[in-house]
């Protein structure tokens, strides 16, 4: 049905392709109803079966969800993978831009509450030395 006997080493089950991309069997069989993973294959018990391509996909459907991606946008960008021309790629190209915009956006919002989590330590720490007086301690009140 696919070929050579070596092709059919390659191809996995769902519940192998799973433990190997870290997506639950659910979420791939989702994917997998959506259209979204174009390299899929059936066996003869018309059970899914994956093949590098496959995972390929699954591995990129993930990072791109990882990075908050919509599933209507990675459906777009598979679309787009699927095409010729400077056309698609350029498509493809401003998808990933968008990405990296919210990306850095992300990380920014991560360092300023790492920079206000650093400064309430620095704060607690002058505190425990008895260098500062706790003025964020309900128990102040009472001691006063």
């Amino acid at each position: 049905m696919f070929g050579t006997s070596e092709d059919m080493m390659t191809m996995l089950r769902i519940s192998e392709v799973s433990k190997k991309v870290h997506l639950s069997v659910a979420t791939i069989r989702y994917y997998a109803e959506l259209n979204m993973i174009p390299s899929i294959k059936r066996n003869d018990e018309n059970q899914r079966i994956f093949d590098d391509e496959s995972i390929t996909w699954l591995e990129g459907i993930k990072f791109l969800r990882e990075l908050g991606m919509s599933l209507a946008e990675i459906k777009e960008s598979i679309s787009l993978c699927q095409q010729t021309g400077k056309a698609a790629l350029k498509k493809r190209h401003q998808l990933l831009l968008k990405q990296e915009k919210c990306a850095k956006q992300t990380v920014d919002d991560a360092q300023k509450r790492l920079d206000e989590l650093e400064n309430r330590l620095t704060l607690e720490d002058e505190i425990i030395k008895g260098h500062k007086r706790d003025s964020l301690s309900p128990a102040r009140r009472f001691n006063q």
